[in-house]
């Protein structure tokens, strides 16, 4: 049901950007798959347990996909909306305490830290003007829910934690045009520390245009790296404890309007 209600809302949005042409300067949309390398050790009414060595957790693919709208009114934020799965599995020969439960002999694990990011953004005013066009910084704040979990099981036990809260963050963002390339090299990042929780989520990509002939259109190839550490404490998040990185290659296409 969540997934409906995100495409809704992005489909929707992209009806109104086309619907008001003269509200929305710039319109882009892009999706791709991130190869990501997770590493790290969670708690949950237990002692540590290592996602590696105790659980076998290693890559996994995972789909995002973002839309970003930038208008001229002054004061109105820019809006960006993402969503970025991340969902592994793994199959190991375990002795670990979940739950309140023991987990020995060969256990499954399954965790989703899929994430939705809603991005309120305005540009630092000037800074594209004494660039000639070149740089580009935004600040703003990013609304982003966690909607996941992390279950064990195995023949004898299961066990499932939800992992489903919301968080402010701070945003940060920079885009750079070099003269005379084709193609964009952007860098975002968000971040949060309190109540001994440290989140933090950050990518640089380079956007590469392709020569696809379409009015109004210019298609891009994106090639970038993102990091995102989750760093829980207790308090925030239904007395599980976690130190999390997913880290990994993003490659994706993006269409601007």
């Amino acid at each position: 049901m969540k997934k409906i209600l995100y495409s809704t809302l992005i489909s929707s949005s992209l009806f109104l950007s086309s619907a008001n042409a003269g509200v929305f300067l710039d319109a882009q949309i892009g999706a791709g798959v991130w190869m990501t390398d997770t590493s790290g050790t969670t708690s949950y009414e237990g002692g540590d347990i290592n996602l590696e060595n105790d659980l076998g957790i290693d890559n996994s693919s995972n789909t995002y996909l973002y839309a970003d709208f930038n208008h001229f009114i002054p004061f109105i934020p820019n809006i960006r909306i993402e969503r970025q799965e991340l969902k592994t599995n793994a199959s190991n020969s375990a002795n670990v305490t979940f739950g309140g439960q023991i987990f020995s002999g060969n256990t499954n694990t399954d965790m989703n830290l899929t994430q939705n990011d809603l991005i309120m953004y305005w540009g630092i005013p000037g800074i594209n003007i004494a660039t000639a066009g070149i740089l580009n910084i935004d600040l703003g704040i990013d609304i982003k829910q966690y909607d996941g979990s992390i279950e064990l099981s195995n023949n004898i036990n299961r066990e499932k934690v939800d992992l489903d809260f919301i968080v402010p963050m701070a945003y940060l963002a920079a885009q750079i045009k070099p003269p005379f390339i084709s193609a964009t090299i952007s860098a975002s990042t968000k971040m949060i520390s309190y109540d001994g929780s440290e989140l933090s989520d950050s990518m640089i990509m380079a956007s590469i245009d392709l020569p696809i002939p379409l009015p109004l259109i210019d298609f891009r190839l994106d090639i970038g790296y993102k990091i995102q550490k989750f760093d829980i404490s207790k308090e925030l998040s239904d007395n599980v404890s976690g130190d999390i990185t997913n880290r990994g290659m993003m490659l994706g296409l993006s269409a601007k309007f």
